[in-house]
């Protein structure tokens, strides 16, 4: 897993663990790694096909979805990313 996030983005995602709701967070940021690790490549490269991907091959219920897609959405906004990620569908 460390070989596919790189240290500043593992800086960014315990930084984000450590701060606010610590719960609500620590759940984010494992959201966030089994994600990377589903894609399986460098998370720096992950793009909307994995998002989408990951959303048909998973099939979670509504509110697992919602909170993926939060998780997601907030590894974008570390990754530097102009838009956000595709919405899974029970969010369009």
């Amino acid at each position: 897993m460390s070989d596919l996030i790189s240290l500043p983005l593992r800086r960014k995602i315990d930084a984000y663990r450590g701060k606010g709701g610590k719960r609500s967070r620590r759940a984010t940021a494992a959201r966030i790694e089994r994600f990377v690790k589903w894609c399986n490549t460098n998370a720096e490269q992950i793009g909307r096909s994995h998002v989408h991907l990951f959303f048909e091959e998973k099939r979670f219920a509504p509110s697992t979805e919602r909170d993926y897609f939060h998780a997601i959405n907030k590894l974008w906004e570390m990754l530097g990313r102009g838009k956000e990620p595709p919405r899974p569908p029970s969010m369009r």
